[in-house]
Order: C-alpha cells, then structure tokens, then sequence
C-alpha cells in the first residue's frame, strides 16, 4: 500500500510542477507600417457641359485613419451649375475647386453622381476627380 501512496504523492508533486512552470497569460504584440493609399476612380469618360448628365459611379478608398476629402475640378468663374451625389446637389465652386466627398477616417465608398450645368451650359470645361488624405 506504501507503494501507490508515493507513486500518487509523486504524480502529485510532477503535476504542480508543471502548472506551476507554465506562464498565466500570454502577450503577443503584432506590429506593422502601412503605407496610405487612397484612390478615387469616376465610371465616365465623357459628359455634356450643354445638358443635365450622369457621370455614372465614382468609387473612392483611402486607408488614412485621419480620413480624406474628394474634390472634383472644374472650370472657374460658375455661378449655376450643380453636381449632385447621391441625389444630394452640391453647388459648383466659382474657383474651379469643389469639396464633393469627405469621411474622417478611412472608408471604401461608392457614389453616383450626376452633372447640372444649368446656366452654365457649356461653360463646365474639363472635369477631374482628386483624392487627398487627411
């Protein structure tokens, strides 16, 4: 009977050794550097400046976890023509520069968008999509 009691007394000792061996917790610290990226792209090639028309599907990305801000470029001096996005209308600047697209951290989204050049007919000019991270 001694036998058994001091194999089990051994056991015993061999297990509280190795629980006590093994740490409680475990930290793993994963760390990288990403560049920012960010990319606006407008589904369109071509668009009147004389009539009211749908410049199709503008998808922008930008990983700045600051966000980032989308401007479309136009001719200057406007005093009437309007994008809409997403059915909101947005007046054109007359400096040829206009916020049309802004998120405070990063984001994957996708607009339609659609030009009213209204009593600016035909003075619209060339049209760009710009991204800027912030």
């Amino acid at each position: 009977m001694r036998f058994p009691m001091i194999l089990a007394a051994a056991f015993t000792a061999l297990a509280a050794t190795t629980a006590s061996a093994a740490p409680a917790s475990y930290e793993l610290r994963l760390e990288g550097h990403v560049p920012v990226i960010c990319r606006v792209n407008l589904d369109a090639t071509t668009a009147s400046a004389a009539e009211p028309t749908d410049l199709g599907r503008m998808t922008e990305f930008c990983n700045s976890a600051s966000g980032y801000e989308v401007r479309l470029t136009h001719a200057q001096g406007l005093t009437d023509a309007a994008v809409y996005v997403d059915g909101q209308k947005i007046q054109l600047s007359s400096t040829g520069v206009t916020l049309i697209s802004r998120s405070s951290t990063a984001a994957s989204q996708s607009h339609s968008l659609r030009l009213d050049p209204g009593a600016d007919a035909g003075q619209v000019g060339d049209l760009s999509v710009n991204i800027t991270a912030l």
